[in-house]
């Protein structure tokens, strides 16, 4: 059903775009010459659109992409007399460099702050092109020649529309193919969730400068059309109020929809020009729709579709049975035949993979962790517990690299650790899980899981979007390892549904899923069996042991004290920001200490009282 959905609507798109490249043999030169507007604001919000509806980023400044293509095209053609063809390489570059020159030192900014510097850029550039000689001040230059090809000169406005369809069909294809991709993944998780993003391993600043750049790259592409277009350019044409309408036509067709793109270039482009007749009120009566429009549909008038992806067939396993039993022979399948042999020798030996040596964290005067030192050893499961704020999340998030450590040392492997954002973490073989779900709600659970090793391709980026053949087998590998990690935690028959519609014990088993498809060798999680039922419980403690199985160490965090006792093989207490026990679980199940933090006493004479303490204590 959905292949003949998709197909029909490739026909309907072939259509529409047959009809207009085929627009200037019965139209007028008006119509004309409005549609080549249509196009220039389609191109110019496709690029946009990559920045404000891919990645989640505000950008008031764009008409500044669109102005450095301009002039370099322009200045490059009368001054130093090259073609315009020979102009777009040099308007690409200058374009994508500005791309970084704003991108590199900003986007670490988020907000109405990024929105902030992104204006000034864009003011910046105008008031630049204003006030220089070589740009012709406010006069702007002129006697910009007109593209030719093969001979064929480009001058006559029908001309210039078909060469403005093909830039566009080249922008277009772009985009889609972007977005297909799983640098598109990426720019989705960051504008779904950064923080988890960068957890799971998507470098977001990195995932952000490349949305800024493509972004300015579309930008600089449009201008120069725009001077091949007019033959003369000044700063009027890259105003503030520019950059608001290439916006309009992102917000009102629906961000991160290409169609609503389209849709919206036509209305803004298109619709004051059918409004003439109305002199001035036609831009008050634009502008009073748009305020309507925006409340009655907020997504836009095309919104993007939530994607949801699933394994394509040749890449989905064989249909799981309806008996727990023969699922449960599934999973141990598929575990085995993801076992990484290295850690499970690694495991088998017992090496040290994780040395907390003196950590320390101190947030103004407050001190969360007071210098604890504890190993974990490859193989094991670990438990970290202690009550609520003895510091058990803060040293996950110093071990995970989301907050640095006040003091103290931390040694992975034999190599210093500690400094790096989150995702080198990841990358070196360190996943979590967070203590509230922190799922992507808007992807497909194949997709979560799919966030989770994505820095695990090494097929380059311009590989992918040509979709060369190792491009294309290494997807399908990539697709049919993300399958088996869904199947492995029981949810392989679920991974075309949204993450947000799986019940809440499937969430928290989709993000263990996520967190080991990047193949980690130390697995973090914080307090997995959080909201679930005993049945849960149960499965939750056979899972944490086929983890462990497949040669991956555990450090739990968990308040639920059967299960501690149930899976682990080492227990380290904290209190206070410090570690008061450490042991097998018999011994922290006696230790009085141990129970004096959790049950506020420990006095011998109490008897039989402490007695039931602790059977409530240790379930």
């Amino acid at each position: 059903m959905r292949a003949r959905a998709t197909d029909t609507s490739w026909v309907v798109s072939g259509v529409l775009i047959a009809l207009a490249i085929a627009l200037p043999q019965f139209a007028s030169g008006y119509i004309v010459d409005v549609g080549l507007t249509i196009i220039t604001y389609a191109i110019l919000g496709l690029g946009l659109n990559v920045v404000v509806g891919y990645a989640g980023l505000l950008d008031l400044g764009y008409a500044a992409f669109f102005a450095i293509g301009a002039y370099t095209t322009a200045l490059l053609e009368t001054l130093l007399h090259f073609s315009f063809w020979a102009t777009l390489p040099f308007s690409l570059a200058f374009a994508g460099a500005s791309g970084v020159v704003i991108g590199y030192p900003t986007l670490r900014l988020r907000s109405d702050y990024l929105a902030i510097v992104t204006l000034g850029f864009g003011e910046i550039t105008r008031i630049v092109a204003t006030n220089l000689d070589i740009t012709g001040g406010p006069n702007g230059i002129y006697g910009i020649e007109p593209p030719s090809l093969f001979g064929f000169e480009f001058s006559s406005p029908r001309s210039v529309y078909v060469l403005g369809m093909a830039f566009f069909i080249v922008v277009l294809v772009f985009a889609v193919r972007l977005g297909r991709s799983r640098l598109g993944r990426a720019w989705t998780s960051i504008r779904e969730d950064e923080a988890a993003a960068e957890a799971v391993g998507v470098a977001t600043l990195r995932v952000k400068m490349l949305a800024y750049v493509i972004g300015a790259l579309i930008g600089g592409l449009a201008g120069s059309l725009f001077a091949a277009r007019f033959g003369t350019i000044d700063p009027t044409a890259f105003t503030y109020l520019q950059s608001v309408t290439i916006l309009i036509v992102v917000v009102m067709g629906g961000r991160g929809s290409i169609p609503g793109v389209i849709l919206g270039a036509l209305i803004v482009a298109g619709l004051p020009e059918m409004l003439r007749f109305l002199n001035l009120w036609r831009i008050f009566g634009f502008a009073v729709a748009l305020v309507v429009l925006m409340l009655l549909r907020p997504q836009g008038l095309w919104p993007a579709r939530v994607r949801r992806a699933a394994p394509r067939p040749e890449e989905e396993t064989v249909a799981h049975e309806a008996e727990a039993a023969e699922a449960a022979g599934k999973e141990s399948e598929a575990a085995v035949s993801l076992a990484d042999s290295g850690g499970l020798e690694a495991a088998a030996a017992r090496e040290t993979l994780l040395e907390v040596h003196d950590l320390e964290r101190r947030f103004g005067g407050v001190r969360a962790i007071g210098g604890i030192t504890f190993q974990v050893r490859s193989g094991e499961i670990l438990a970290l517990i202690g009550p609520n704020g003895a510091g058990k999340t803060t040293v996950f998030n110093c071990l995970t690299g989301v907050i640095r450590p006040s003091g103290g040392r931390l040694v992975w492997r034999g190599e210093p650790l500690g400094g790096g954002a989150p995702h080198r973490n990841v990358h070196l073989g360190i996943a979590r899980t967070f203590q509230g779900i922190r799922l992507f709600n808007h992807m497909s659970a194949f997709e979560n899981v799919l966030i989770g090793m994505d820095h695990r391709l090494h097929t380059a980026l311009v590989a992918e979007l040509a979709g060369t053949r190792a491009a294309r087998a290494e997807a399908a590998a990539h697709g049919a390892l993300g399958q088996r990690w869904l199947d492995l935690v029981g949810l392989g028959a679920r991974a075309s549904e949204y993450a947000s519609d799986l019940p809440y014990g499937d969430q928290r088993r989709l993000e263990i899923a996520r967190a080991l498809a990047s193949q980690p060798r130390l697995l973090l999680l914080d307090e997995p069996a959080a909201g679930m039922n005993p049945t849960e419980k149960h499965a939750l403690m056979a899972q944490i042991r086929r983890i462990r199985d497949l040669g991956v160490t555990v450090l739990l965090i968990e308040h639920d004290m059967a299960l501690v006792m149930g899976v682990s093989d080492r227990i380290v207490v904290m209190d206070h920001g410090e570690i008061i026990a450490q042991g097998t679980p018999a011994q922290i199940q006696n230790d009085p200490v141990v129970i004096d933090a959790y049950l506020g006493t420990a006095d011998e004479d109490d008897g039989p009282d402490a007695t039931d303490g602790e059977k409530s204590l240790w379930g």
